[in-house]
């Protein structure tokens, strides 16, 4: 079974300053190499998405969220819901970031 992947607007958001970031404080080449990699990833949930494991706010949340870690060192989690035939990518997270529902964020 092939999953439509849908980017959400707070999802999309995040790529978006994440990239403007890296293009600020490292170098727009590796601002690149890692949008390409973060599209390559998501990408890959067109297939198999239940592979994920569930993210550890899902049972504080109450909704069946999974993430994928991106890159060698695992510094960004890509959280998304799987509904039917639809992946849903809801937040684009670094690992630094505290995890979603906590109130010190």
């Amino acid at each position: 079974m092939s999953y439509q992947v849908l980017i959400q607007p707070t999802a999309f958001q995040e790529i978006e300053a994440s990239y403007r970031w890296m293009c600020d404080n490292l170098s727009a080449e590796a601002a690149d190499q890692w949008y390409y990699e973060l599209q390559d990833a998501i990408s890959s949930l067109q297939e198999f998405p239940n592979r994920c494991t569930t993210a550890p706010e899902a049972p504080m949340i109450g909704r069946e969220i999974r993430q994928l870690w991106i890159g060698k060192r695992r510094k960004y989690r890509v959280l998304f819901v799987v509904e039917e035939d639809v992946v849903a990518i809801l937040h684009v997270r670094h690992s630094h970031q505290s995890y979603l529902g906590d109130e010190s964020e």
